[in-house]
């Protein structure tokens, strides 16, 4: 009989936290999409860089291309532009900033 009190109790312990942390997630998501995140473009000695800035403050400053070996600027604004939209959108959709190689190689063109 004890042990099926506990269980019990248990159980509904189980089940509030549950409905608790249900409850929460729809306003945790909400304040994601208040946050304003939005990126610039800067020119470097020899090419292209990025920020990202997230309410208002600098989240990201990225000076070369991500994700490859060698350590070597964005050699077009465009490419600069493209690469930080595409860190933006994974920031906006509760993703991880970070790129792949495949990203950046279809972005830049580099191996």
């Amino acid at each position: 009989m004890q042990k099926m009190i506990t269980t019990t109790k248990h159980s509904i312990i189980v089940i509030i936290l549950s409905i608790a942390i249900a409850a929460a997630i729809p306003f945790l998501y909400k304040h994601n999409e208040e946050r304003k995140i939005s990126y610039q473009t800067f020119h470097r000695r020899s090419g292209w860089g990025y920020n990202i800035v997230v309410d208002g403050k600098l989240s990201i400053h990225q000076e070369s291309i991500p994700a490859i070996a060698e350590k070597k600027e964005f050699s077009t604004e465009t490419q600069a532009k493209e690469t930080a939209q595409l860190v933006v959108y994974k920031l906006k959709n509760n993703k991880l900033p970070t790129l792949t190689k495949t990203e950046v190689e279809q972005i830049c063109g580099v191996n």
